[in-house]
């Protein structure tokens, strides 16, 4: 591949790519470009002294740093920045990860593009930058990592979220870029192994049943079980049943209470020697029936019996030890 070094640049090439560089970037700021986009300019690091050069997709001469490339590594480079490197775990330098501490059982496959990230210097020596999830250091621009044996979580900076907490010594691949799509026509299915009839890569055991944890901002401090829809639905349904129930007992018991108190507006009371001669409330009983006492009486054996069904689909739908619990017991967010 032809390179440029940036002195290559004559003076009217340099200064139609300059114009060319405002003329988008002033278009950017019209039609709204995300903030990162505007500070950068789509032709940053170009080394093509022809403005022409790259449109429908011709050639380009652009800065692209020198891979610091281990012994163990074959790297295959393209002409933009793009990168496969076959070798052995690592995440920064020659000493970093498993590669460099001499492990077997380490292979790692590293598919980059955009070396250095936003600003890359031509020809620079540089190592792998995978970045940081929990700050302003985005790293090289975009990767899939697959390793056979990696802290991933360590080397993106990925919070713990325990139980599940970090992958140590495992097999593992991570994916990072600006954004990251999965797309399938006919559905996508998250999985997680079954424990313990299985074990690692490495032979090791797999002590409890993990989950799968949707985390935004890379925050773990309000991780929440996700809730069961089916389960959430039968408990609702059980809450509007016993509300309902509930209804029904005490509109009886006011129709009940209504009748006891049109029979005993039949037989006046007064007190404290008042004008109207005091009749003891004995006497308005037998106006009462005997089946409106005995439905009363129902009536509060049936609410004594709500309340132990409310309790048993409180147990079952709300507590974790319940048969129905509404929340996954592997699965969480925030």
């Amino acid at each position: 591949m032809a390179e440029y070094e940036k002195n290559s640049f004559d003076a009217s090439g340099a200064t139609q790519v300059d114009e060319v560089s405002k003329t988008l970037d002033a278009l950017g700021n019209t039609i709204g470009y995300a903030s990162a986009a505007k500070q950068i300019s789509p032709f940053r690091g170009k080394l093509s002294k022809d403005v022409n050069a790259g449109l429908d997709n011709t050639k380009i001469e652009e800065a692209v740093p020198k891979y610091h490339e281990a012994p163990c590594e074959d790297v295959y480079k393209g002409d933009n920045n793009t990168w496969i490197i076959l070798g052995r775990d690592r995440n920064q330098s020659w000493s970093s990860g498993y590669g460099g501490k001499g492990h077997t059982g380490a292979g790692a496959i590293d598919i980059v593009t955009g070396l250095q990230g936003w600003g890359p210097v031509h020809k620079e020596v540089v190592q792998k930058n995978f970045g940081s999830m929990s700050n302003d250091k985005p790293g090289d621009a975009a990767r899939i990592y697959i390793s056979q044996r990696a802290d991933i979580d360590d080397y993106f900076n990925i919070c713990d979220a325990a139980p599940m907490g970090r992958s140590v010594a495992l097999s593992a691949i991570g994916i990072k870029a600006d954004s990251v799509r999965i797309m399938a026509r006919r559905g996508i299915k998250i999985v997680t192994g079954q424990s313990p009839q299985q074990t690692t890569s490495l032979g090791g055991k797999i002590p409890a049943q993990f989950g799968i944890d949707l985390i935004a901002g890379n925050r773990d401090d309000n991780l929440q079980p996700i809730t069961r829809g089916h389960n959430l639905t039968d408990c609702l349904e059980g809450v509007l049943d016993q509300i309902s129930d509930l209804n029904a007992l005490f509109s009886d018991y006011i129709v009940r209470q209504m009748m006891i108190n049109i029979a005993l507006a039949g037989f006046p009371v007064s007190g404290l020697a008042g004008p109207i001669p005091v009749v003891a409330l004995s006497s308005a009983i037998p106006a009462v029936s005997e089946n409106t006492m005995k439905q009363i009486a129902n009536d509060f054996a049936e609410l004594i019996k709500q309340n132990i069904e409310l309790l048993a689909l409180k147990t079952d739908y709300l507590s974790e030890i319940g048969s129905s619990y509404v929340n996954s017991k592997y699965n969480r967010t925030n």
